[in-house]
């Protein structure tokens, strides 16, 4: 089966910075070769570690809703009212179960302009890979450019 090519234009100014520009080139390789569950996967587990990198806890267990929470809510711009459920039921649900847990759900590539990458309701969660990777690396160029990132 042939993969359809995915042509998304990001823009990426970081090259320099590791180990973010992998974080930007792994999600975009697998964008486009339709790994959706990997880029979701990614997607969620890298946010964490901002997260974690942004207030200071990268050696602490636990907490991981909270970090997720702190890099998506600040530098991506999502607004959830419940962070602890989206982040058990899709980057627990993918880690450890390779399914969204608790809801429906789909992970998809989508035409990557919607207003938000992750779309809920009571029942069903959809994850938009396209739209989500580009307001990631908005977001984590945001990051790069108001700090000095300790990874780095």
């Amino acid at each position: 089966m042939r993969k359809k090519e995915i042509n998304m234009e990001y823009e990426w100014d970081h090259s320099d910075k590791e180990p973010y520009h992998w974080m930007v080139n792994d999600l975009y390789r697998g964008i486009q070769a339709e790994q959706n569950y990997l880029v979701a996967l990614g997607i969620f587990s890298y946010s964490e570690i901002l997260g974690r990198e942004i207030s200071d806890s990268i050696n602490k267990k636990g907490g991981g809703s909270d970090c997720f929470r702190e890099f998506t809510e600040k530098y991506i711009g999502y607004e959830f009212t419940d962070w602890e459920n989206i982040f058990d039921d899709i980057r627990n649900g993918l880690a450890h179960r390779y399914f969204i847990k608790n809801r429906l759900g789909t992970i998809c590539n989508d035409n990557g302009d919607l207003p938000c990458g992750i779309v809920e309701n009571a029942d069903k969660i959809d994850i938009h890979i396209n739209t989500y990777f580009r307001h990631f690396v908005k977001g984590l160029k945001k990051y790069l450019d108001q700090n000095k990132p300790k990874s780095s």
